[in-house]
């Protein structure tokens, strides 16, 4: 963030993704509203699956799509929000429970606090750090649920959150990869919440609605019911292994597989098309190629079924599809594959939606680009934070926790 005398604030969210990093730079007007001014870009290098593996390229790229945002937008960035993902990350839901002993049972703000540190507190695996602890809901003692209790009078409150946590290792990483470069990290988030923030109403989060999020190295999806979150997770796999299964399955080299899977990719083939071929040009590497149609779309397709399938059984896992009343809506940069709502249609019992425009003002040139949505929701998430007086716990708490993580680095 940055502060100008008599001016709004500006706002910055980055996110580390497989294939590119991004960073959404918006003007905070005084009025509340959000204008996005512009957006940096850089193609990724040295991480998979949404982690670092090779900490200087990553770094090098980072600089780079700061630079970028830097001279698109005329501002200078040194604080950012930052958006976190991988399979490392895990997530539960935990209850806790306080008593009211004053002679009124009145609940006051205290009372609140207490329980947020009882749920701060919750067991989680030693080498883990705590990312977001998101409050559900509150109950009285009457089993009554409310998420405005101060005023009531209850003998006890009990609440209920879902913590998200991760490695804290791979957090350090994401975390120093952009500290080192003068570059504040003012909070954190997980991709998931942050896509949520772009993609879903406040009707669909009370209605009852998943989101997903398909990125080359990994998909990321989350679960609201009755405007509350109450499961999140992550999935090691993405569009870059529909690339993978290309490469193998037809012989090709990685790049050639990824420009056949963009500019024929289909996860079903049109009747018509049963005897199409596609012919791929001479290069140094290799000699011209002809590929029946039918054979990339039933690899494709069998990839991207099995992604889906494993939500799927996950959410009917824990009993939720009974709790949908909006839909599952599916964003990010691999949502692009024709043919995936179709194919979602067949897996999901509820109804599913693509979603590839995001609504901002100011700068309209991003509002089309689905594999912005963690970015462009971090924005939103980032607005949220900066505008509310209690701030979150864990690493989300902006600047606190993160500087925490900073220190025990030495890098303050």
């Amino acid at each position: 963030m940055i502060f100008f005398k008599n001016e709004p604030e500006v706002i910055a969210a980055l996110e580390i993704g497989t294939h590119n990093v991004s960073v959404a730079v918006a003007e905070l007007r005084q009025d509340g509203s959000l204008a996005l001014l512009g957006v940096g870009e850089s193609n990724s290098v040295g991480v998979r699956k949404g982690l670092i593996r090779d900490f200087n390229r990553a770094q090098e790229a980072v600089k780079a799509a700061i630079l970028d945002a830097e001279q698109k937008t005329e501002v200078e960035i040194r604080q950012v929000f930052l958006a976190v993902t991988g399979t490392h990350i895990a997530s539960r839901n935990v209850m806790v429970r306080t008593q009211i002993e004053d002679e009124d049972a009145t609940i006051t703000a205290e009372h609140l606090q207490t329980l947020e540190e009882k749920a701060f507190q919750s067991s989680i695996p030693s080498d883990h750090e705590l990312v977001h602890e998101l409050l559900q809901f509150y109950h009285l003692d009457n089993r009554t649920r409310t998420i405005e209790p101060i005023g009531l009078s209850s003998r006890s409150l009990e609440a209920g959150y879902h913590l998200v946590h991760g490695l804290r290792t791979s957090l350090e990483t994401q975390v120093r990869c952009v500290a080192e470069l003068d570059v504040e990290v003012s909070g954190v988030a997980v991709a998931s919440y942050a896509s949520a923030q772009s993609v879903l109403s406040n009707e669909d989060k009370n209605n009852g609605a998943v989101l997903v999020d398909l990125g080359a190295g990994v998909t990321d999806y989350i679960v609201y019911v009755g405007g509350a979150i109450v499961h999140s997770g992550v999935i090691g796999l993405g569009g870059d292994h529909l690339t993978q299964d290309l490469t193998l399955g037809l012989k090709l080299p990685t790049r050639q597989a990824e420009d056949l899977k963009l500019k024929h990719g289909n996860l079903f083939l049109d009747p018509r098309a049963k005897n199409e071929t596609i012919v791929l040009s001479r290069e140094d590497s290799f000699d011209e190629r002809t590929l029946w149609m039918e054979s990339v779309t039933d690899i494709l397709h069998v990839r991207q079924r099995e992604i889906l399938e494993l939500i799927r059984a996950d959410l009917e896992g824990r009993g939720l599809w009974g709790q949908i009343g909006a839909k599952i809506y599916f964003t990010g940069g691999a949502s692009r594959m024709k043919g995936l709502g179709a194919l979602a249609s067949k897996i999901f019992p509820v109804p599913c939606a693509v979603v590839s425009e995001f609504r901002f003002e100011g700068d309209q040139t991003y509002n089309r680009r689905s594999d912005l949505a963690t970015v462009l929701g971090l924005l939103r998430y980032a607005q949220k934070v900066v505008g509310q007086t209690a701030r979150p716990r864990g690493l989300a708490r902006i600047g606190h926790s993160v500087r925490e993580l900073l220190s025990a680095m030495n890098l303050l």
